[in-house]
C-alpha cells in the first residue's frame, strides 16, 4: 500500500513540477492573498499582532484548499487525461489515491509555510512563537481539507466532473471565509449562524491559531469531535458515491 502511495505522490511531484498551474498555485497566490491584507493592514496602522495572524492564518487557510483540492483533482485530471480506466484497473485502490492527492496537498502546505513564514519575518518581523499550537491548527484544518476533498471526489465518481472542478476551487474558500480567519465569528454573524459554523472543525482549527495572539479561546474537544465527525461521514459519503458510481457506469464516461 505505501509504495502504490509512494508512487502516486511522486507523479504528482513530477506534474507539479511541469505545470504552470501548480507552481503558482503554491508560490503566487498565497502572496497575493497575504500583500493584499498586510498592505491594507499597513495602510491603517495595524498593530503587530494583526500581522502575525494574518501570516499563520493565510498558510492555514491554504492548507484546507491544497489537500482538498489535491485530493478531488487526482481523480479528475486523470479522467481527463483519459487514463483513468488504466488506473482502476491497476492494483491501486481508491483510498490510496485519495491519501497519495492528500500527501501532496500536505507537502504543498509545507513549501507554503516555508515561504509565508520567510516573507513574512523579513517584511514585518513576524515569528512563530508557538509552533506546536500552530502545527496542531494546521494539521486538523488538513484532515478537514481531506473530509473536503473525499466528498468532492464522491462527487466526481457520479456527477458532472468539471462541475465537481470548479466545487473543488469553490468550497474550502468559503469554509475557510466562514470559518473567522481572520477575525471572531461571535462578532461578524447572527447567533444561528454561530452555532451553526461551531460545528465547523476549521472554526476552531482558526481558534486555536488565534489563542496564540490571546484573540480566541482554543476548544480542543470541540476540535477532536467535530473534525472526527465531518471526516467520518466524508468517509461514508465517499463510499456510497463510488459504488453508486460504479453501477451507473458514471466513474470513467466521458
Amino acid at each position: 500500500m505505501f509504495s502504490r502511495i509512494k508512487g502516486v505522490v511522486y507523479r504528482n511531484i513530477l506534474w507539479a513540477f511541469r505545470s504552470p498551474f501548480r507552481l503558482f498555485d503554491v508560490i503566487f497566490w498565497p502572496f497575493i492573498l497575504f500583500f493584499m491584507l498586510t498592505l491594507f493592514l499597513s495602510s491603517v496602522g495595524g498593530n503587530e499582532e494583526f500581522f502575525g495572524v494574518i501570516v499563520l492564518s493565510v498558510i492555514a487557510w491554504r492548507a484546507i484548499y491544497f489537500v482538498s483540492f489535491e485530493t478531488t483533482a487526482i481523480f479528475i485530471e486523470d479522467h481527463w487525461d483519459r487514463s483513468l480506466p488504466n488506473m482502476l484497473v491497476s492494483p491501486i485502490r481508491v483510498h490510496e489515491l485519495a491519501i497519495g492527492g492528500a500527501i501532496t496537498g500536505v507537502l504543498k502546505t509545507i513549501v507554503v509555510i516555508f515561504l509565508v513564514l520567510t516573507v513574512g519575518s523579513l517584511f514585518y518581523n513576524v515569528a512563530l512563537d508557538d509552533p506546536l499550537t500552530f502545527l496542531i491548527g494546521v494539521l486538523f484544518l488538513s484532515i478537514v481539507g481531506f473530509s473536503v476533498g473525499l466528498v468532492h471526489f464522491g462527487l466526481a465518481c457520479v456527477f458532472d466532473k468539471r462541475n465537481v472542478f470548479t466545487l473543488s476551487f469553490l468550497v474550502p474558500e468559503l469554509v475557510g471565509l466562514i470559518s473567522g480567519p481572520y477575525f471572531n465569528i461571535e462578532d461578524m454573524f447572527p447567533e444561528w449562524l454561530v452555532a451553526i459554523l461551531n460545528l465547523f472543525p476549521t472554526t476552531h482549527a482558526f481558534n486555536v491559531i488565534k489563542s496564540i495572539f490571546g484573540m480566541a479561546k482554543a476548544d480542543y474537544q470541540m476540535l477532536f469531535i467535530t473534525t472526527f465527525f465531518w471526516l467520518a461521514i466524508a468517509l461514508l459519503v465517499n463510499r456510497y458515491l463510488y459504488d453508486l458510481g460504479r453501477k451507473k457506469g458514471t466513474l470513467t464516461k466521458v
